[in-house]
């Protein structure tokens, strides 16, 4: 029977395969938009991502990006989409704006479409050497390096693209691994263009646009309606002692408010959310009694 691929590590999945070979986001000057989150960014930055979202133009058309080598990696996270890799790319030592190694797309309107790109880099044993020149300082990147379901359904990406002290480290995989830059050049990202979760992307999946006074538990709450119960269950059976029960536990809790949510969905009228809206999405997510908000 063939190894299933959750329980391989990501840095030897890697490793193995290094033998082998409509959302919308700003195309003018981004600071002309006041919410704008390149704001932030260098002028050498801003023409990088500039430059690696006219290159990815393409890529709205899904099978361009499987005809150009990307691949499918890991989980379909409420907050970035799935990852799509190219294996040749990140195993070339360079980072070039132009040919980033990483696409996210995510379901909207029943389709594939591009949400975000990223720049990554196999980061060898030891961690000694210094990454691919690129205009970015290393705080912008974070480390992935223990198995690669654990690596999808993790939620908080701290530490840049140096040796990794993470829970993934310590099973042992600190040695190597991917450092990873994302860039929400697609769909326009409220805590910054370069912050790895994207929290406006479950809106943006089910066609709308986050409203200012959401909350963090809105936007959990909010993902249930398009497969995020999904995620959440899966990260509560891959973080949590098996025999606390509590996996068990969160998981029929989640799909209860993932069906009161897309009952709630269906039946609601289009249009933009209510405040009223807001704050019952986020008492779904507070009875879950999830405490940590990932």
């Amino acid at each position: 029977m063939k190894a299933s691929r959750r329980g391989i590590p990501l840095a030897a999945l890697l490793w193995a395969l290094g033998d082998v070979g409509h959302a919308q986001g700003p195309d003018h000057a981004p600071c002309k938009l006041p919410a704008s989150s390149w704001c932030e960014l260098s002028e050498e930055q801003t023409d990088f991502l500039r430059r690696g979202r006219r290159a990815t133009e393409v890529y709205h058309r899904f099978a361009a990006a499987v005809a150009d080598g990307f691949r499918p990696m890991g989980a379909d996270a409420p907050a970035m989409g799935r990852h799509w890799v190219n294996f040749e790319r990140l195993f070339d030592g360079e980072i070039d704006a132009e040919r980033p190694e990483i696409l996210m797309y995510a379901i909207v309107d029943g389709r594939e479409s591009l949400v975000g790109l990223g720049y990554g880099y196999v980061a060898r044993p030891g961690g000694d050497a210094a990454p691919p020149a690129n205009p970015f300082h290393p705080g912008a990147w974070h480390r992935h390096s223990g198995r690669l379901d654990m690596e999808s359904h993790r939620t908080d990406h701290v530490g840049p693209g140096l040796p990794d002290t993470g829970p993934a480290a310590r099973e042992g995989e600190a040695g190597a691994g991917v450092s990873v830059l994302h860039a929400w050049v697609w769909v326009e990202n409220p805590a910054g263009v370069l912050e790895p979760n994207n929290w406006a992307l479950p809106y943006s999946r089910l066609e709308l646009s986050r409203p200012e006074n959401a909350t963090p538990e809105a936007d959990r709450a909010l993902s249930l309606a398009s497969k995020g119960a999904d995620f959440f269950t899966a990260r509560a059976e891959l973080f949590t002692e098996p025999s606390s029960g509590l996996a068990d536990d969160r998981a029929e809790a989640l799909r209860h408010a993932e069906a009161e949510v897309s009952a709630w969905w269906r039946a609601r009228l289009k249009g933009p959310l209510t405040p009223s809206e807001i704050e019952w999405l986020g008492q779904v997510w507070r009875r879950l009694g999830i405490k940590s908000v990932p």
